[in-house]
């Protein structure tokens, strides 16, 4: 068992309490009523941080999961309240955007610091979605393998970010978001457009969303990626027939964007050629 002070209780924060019912001991503290909210509908058991003296940190590890913007503000708690007990805690914090000099007055304290990513999403939080998921991590390199240990307790994979990669952090997070975000977003178009075209979303979509990631799954490690369909094959008049058809909407507006992205895509990748591009761009236009 191993003993982990959480601090928020948003669905990153709620998500890793789950888990830990189940793989460890765990106090999870909140530092606005929002996020006791959520934690108290979650049903896990909660203390809140207006009240300090609630909360224990006797745990090995503490995660501090809340919005960036207010990292600095639970650094300060932390030392103001808890400086006594800092002296070689692995403290982490979960931002995709931020490293581990965010904590750096912590250190000052004694503890380890670290910034731990998950490289997922959490709409749901289901502690499932925490299986097989990367970590980025950015620590000291005699921190890792203690810290790699207690990511497996969460079912997850340690991958000791570079110093160059530590550098891009907001590059490493854009890719995550592109990934989930902005699939996200494609998905809705689709959703949307197929409420438009009077056919059902739930029977349609699905193999086609689940047989485009699979076949993008297995280009991961190709600069091609696996795609088909009119802008590829540059057919203007296929194009130039669903802007008719979207007319002035704001799915015509994504529209257009998405097939500027993708031609300008294809044409860096070799899929078409300048002068099917430029078709294409006027078009769009």
């Amino acid at each position: 068992m191993i003993s982990v002070s959480i601090i928020g209780a948003g669905k990153v924060g709620i998500t890793l309490a789950r888990k830990l019912e189940n793989a460890g001991d765990y106090e999870i503290l909140v530092h606005s009523e929002n996020s006791r909210s959520n934690a108290l509908e979650s049903g896990l058991s909660v203390i809140n941080l207006t009240n300090w003296d609630k909360a224990e940190f006797d745990g090995k590890v503490i995660i501090i999961c809340v919005k960036d913007s207010d990292i600095g503000t639970v650094v300060n708690q932390l030392i103001e309240k808890y400086s006594d007990k800092l002296n070689g805690k692995i403290v982490l914090h979960t931002s995709g955007t931020l490293t581990k000099e965010s904590l750096i007055n912590l250190k000052e304290k004694g503890a380890r610091i670290a910034a731990a990513h998950p490289f997922q999403t959490f709409y749901f939080s289901e502690e499932s979605v925490l299986n097989n998921v990367a970590w980025g991590i950015d620590s000291e390199e005699h921190d890792f393998d203690e810290i790699s240990e207690f990511i497996e307790i969460l079912s997850g994979k340690a991958i000791k970010l570079t110093a160059e990669s530590i550098k891009k952090k907001a590059l490493y997070h854009i890719s995550a978001v592109a990934a989930s975000n902005f699939m996200a977003l494609t998905i809705d178009l689709a959703k949307e457009i197929a409420k438009e075209a009077s056919i059902d979303a739930k029977v349609f979509l699905p193999q086609i969303l689940e047989t485009t990631l699979q076949n993008n799954i297995k280009q991961i490690s190709s600069d091609i990626p696996a795609i088909t369909g009119p802008v590829v094959r540059g057919e203007v008049t296929t194009i130039k027939k669903h802007l008719d058809a979207l007319g002035e909407s704001m799915n015509s507006v994504i529209y257009k964007n998405m097939c500027e992205s993708l031609a300008l895509m294809a044409l860096e990748k070799g899929l078409l050629s300048g002068e099917k591009f430029e078709d294409i761009m006027e078009i769009l236009d």
